[in-house]
């Protein structure tokens, strides 16, 4: 009797003390709610959590230096395909440049020659005017000839009609009606001005034929050298036109690699935007890493320092049982999914042994050994850590550890005898299935359950 009542006070003191630590943890001052198992088994969680973590991070930043290296690979192949296209836009524009040189001479090699047609042209209007000039003057001369001619005829007919006999055989011996003036004694007779203005105007007629005949071959060639710059003309207008096509293609050629370039300029860009974001993404899990790290340090100093206090304890520590150990379940439920030591499937260790067998949700859980409870949480966040679990301090520095609960029956404080129900199986925290998670620490350090209970004799 006396004994239950200590226990209700000590309880009710440990409840009070709580309260007193929540309420102080809430105004930012530090107080330890649990019990140094509590805490040891909380720190030994947090530093395999910031393990596993760093190794986590650690394998991202890999991927990420990884990711940077591939994507730094691809943006210089881009970059190799910028320079090249580069080089052939620079080669093109060259060829560009000297079709449009190119094109240019032709042009004023076509107006050079346009303006020798429009000058053989002029040419040939001025020659042309000159032999209707000629043939004008030829014309009056010939005009004159057929008066003189007449007036002629009028003095032959009177020397005839005087002594036709002389002057009829002279005039049948000529070659010609012209050979008249000068075969016959009629022309010796008649005055010395009448023959030499017939013998001007003879000479007239006869330059002037020569000239209108040199203008009309004057004018054939002119004709010619014409004829033969335009065709020239066509020519350069048809080198020209073949140029521009050539031009024509090698702007297009152009365009194309500009084109070409832009799309490996957005390829390019988008790769730096990506090395750019694995970079910060990067230099975050450094961070992450580093405050992680520290948070281990943090927590494996404060775990070594719990570890010291619980063996200063342990010397004192009161051994609340000291018969055998007993199966924390009923002994049908025997089936071992997971054992105590390295777990490939998990890449770690294992601190304890899983009991998963069939229809074992809701199963009773039973205090392995007597003792006091130092951990009853029924808060939890899914998916990570113990979940549900309870801490019984054994004495002699051991303690015992279930996890993964769905109830809860005792409380901090509580002192419990060996085989006494604690809790029901559940499936909280990090758990894959109904279960129940048993670990055995000896001075904070987890051991082999085997190496103090066994299975069950059916």
């Amino acid at each position: 009797m006396k004994n239950r009542t200590l226990r209700r006070l000590r309880n009710t003191a440990l409840s009070l003390l709580c309260s007193a630590a929540v309420v102080l943890c809430g105004q930012g001052a530090y107080m330890p709610v649990v019990s140094y198992a509590d805490t040891q088994a909380d720190l030994a969680q947090q530093i395999a959590d910031a393990d596993a973590k760093i190794k986590e991070i650690e394998q991202k930043i890999a991927a990420a230096g990884s990711d940077i290296e591939a994507n730094e690979a691809q943006q210089d192949n881009y970059w190799n395909k910028l320079v090249a296209t580069q080089n052939k836009i620079d080669l093109v524009n060259l060829s560009v440049a000297n079709k449009e040189q190119e094109i240019l001479d032709k042009e004023a090699e076509i107006a050079d020659v346009e303006q020798r047609i429009a000058d053989k042209e002029v040419e040939i209007s001025e020659t042309e005017r000159k032999i209707i000039d000629t043939e004008e003057q030829i014309a009056r001369l010939e005009q004159e000839n057929r008066d003189n001619v007449q007036r002629f005829g009028q003095i032959v007919k009177a020397m005839y009609m005087t002594d036709s006999s002389n002057y009829l055989s002279v005039i049948a011996g000529a070659e010609d009606f012209y050979d008249i003036f000068v075969r016959s004694e009629i022309l010796k007779n008649a005055s010395d001005q009448n023959m030499k203005f017939m013998q001007k105007l003879l000479d007239d007629i006869h330059f002037q034929e020569d000239v209108k005949t040199e203008l009309g071959n004057i004018k054939v060639q002119l004709e010619a050298d014409k004829d033969q710059l335009a065709a020239d003309k066509i020519k350069l207008e048809t080198d020209r036109e073949d140029l521009e096509d050539e031009k024509y293609a090698l702007d297009e050629e152009v365009k194309y690699y500009n084109d070409l370039n832009a799309g490996y300029w957005t390829e390019y860009n988008t790769y730096s935007v990506q090395i750019q974001n694995l970079k910060d993404r990067q230099a975050n899990l450094q961070y992450q890493k580093k405050v992680t790290q520290a948070d281990r340090d943090k927590a494996q100093a404060a775990l070594e320092e719990e570890i010291r206090r619980a063996k200063e304890r342990a010397k004192n520590n009161t051994v609340y049982d000291t018969g055998e150990w007993t199966w924390p379940l009923n002994p049908s439920y025997q089936l071992i999914t997971t054992y105590f030591g390295y777990d490939s499937w998990r890449g770690g260790n294992h601190g304890g042994i899983d009991i998963g067998n069939s229809g074992i949700m809701g199963a009773n859980v039973y205090a392995s050994k007597g003792g006091e409870v130092l951990v009853a949480k029924t808060t939890y966040i899914p998916g990570y850590d113990y979940g549900m679990y309870v801490v019984i301090d054994h004495g002699n520095g051991y303690q015992t550890l279930y996890a993964h609960l769905s109830a809860i029956y005792v409380t901090v404080g509580q002192e419990v005898t060996k085989g006494e129900c604690i809790a029901a199986v559940g499936s909280t925290g990090w758990s894959t299935g109904p279960h129940l998670h048993f670990e055995v620490r000896k001075d904070g350090n987890r051991i082999d359950p085997f190496s103090v209970v066994a299975l069950p004799v059916l």
